[in-house]
């Protein structure tokens, strides 16, 4: 298959994805979407579409655009378009949600008992939960906000200035284990949770206050801590190794699973620098397994971390379950 590009998954919005998928069952679509930026590049590049003859406001397929739609945007959609009609938002091509909007309202459906029971303004709460848009994002996206307050079963949000802070959830009943995580990126994939019979945890990178709220039963699973392996996200984990410990309960740090990607230190917006005036950057060495040691001395050594969003959570969960050098 050509190598193809596709638009960051921030950028691709709902009606394009719906109108691809569209093409790809019923070979052509009507669908006013000739005008974005990703049509313009299948269009004029890709060789995967073209526009009918006789009719160029009709898009048909051509030669290996199933394939490329199957490999690429396929699983997505099918996931998204469940979420939808689950959720009650009607899966119409009005709306303008990209696929990282999808995602984080399927980790607000997830939460959503934790997020109606303790809500802030408006802009608090777009801040925190949509990070990626800012505080204003709910308000310049209606279709977005409007979903937020279906899914969330309120009518508006409060005018209130309160600073909450949210511990985000996808939950299985009668999990093998908790993964924590660091950011938000795995809690959008709530597939990918289930199938492991996880359950998903997120607290606010440095908000870790939140784990003195956590009830003593949630603490009875094995718990696990996923993060960025740089200066700033070890430290948190250890941070949450010992509130837990003083509750009577530890956490595990997840390894990543090779093949590492490594980016360098100072890699765009990424702020953490390892402490070389301290032995092993100043982290508790005894707060990690030989193999890990190995892995940070190495980053350290190097002037590198690996984001968290690199890796996959099943392969990274397999990889640290069944390799005993991974969690001593």
């Amino acid at each position: 298959m050509k190598s193809l590009k596709k638009r960051n998954s921030k950028e691709i919005e709902w009606p394009v994805l719906k109108a691809l998928y569209d093409l790809y069952i019923h070979q052509k679509t009507s669908a006013k979407i000739q005008a974005d930026d990703f049509i313009k590049y299948l269009l004029a590049q890709s060789g995967l579409i073209g526009q009918k003859k006789g009719n160029n406001k009709v898009l048909v397929v051509l030669d290996g655009f199933e394939a490329y739609f199957e490999a690429n945007f396929k699983d997505q959609y099918l996931h998204y378009y469940a979420f939808l009609e689950q959720a009650g938002i009607s899966p119409d091509a009005r709306k303008n949600f990209t696929e990282e909007d999808i995602r984080t309202l399927m980790m607000v459906y997830e939460s959503r008992h934790e997020l109606a029971g303790r809500l802030s303004n408006i802009e608090d709460f777009s801040a925190k939960v949509f990070e990626y848009g800012g505080s204003k994002y709910l308000k310049l996206r209606h279709s977005v906000r409007n979903a937020v307050l279906q899914i969330l079963g309120i009518a508006e949000f409060p005018q209130s200035a309160k600073d909450l802070q949210y511990r985000l959830v996808v939950d299985f009943t009668n999990p093998k284990a908790v993964i924590l995580c660091e950011n938000k990126s795995f809690l959008k994939q709530p597939w990918n949770a289930k199938d492991l019979h996880v359950k998903l945890w997120h607290v606010g990178g440095n908000n870790v206050a939140m784990i003195d709220d956590i009830d003593e039963q949630e603490l009875k699973y094995p718990i696990f801590y996923s993060c960025d392996w740089d200066s700033d996200g070890l430290k948190i984990y250890q941070r949450i190794k010992l509130k837990l410990r003083d509750r009577g309960s530890d956490i595990q740090l997840l390894t990543p699973a090779p093949p590492h990607l490594y980016l360098p230190s100072d890699s765009f917006e990424h702020k953490s620098r390892w402490n070389y005036q301290k032995i092993f950057s100043g982290l508790k060495t005894e707060d990690y397994s030989n193999s890990q040691r190995v892995l940070i001395q190495q980053l350290i050594g190097a002037d590198q971390w690996i984001e968290e969003e690199s890796n996959v959570l099943k392969d990274m969960y397999c990889h640290n379950i069944n390799n005993s050098g991974a969690i001593d």
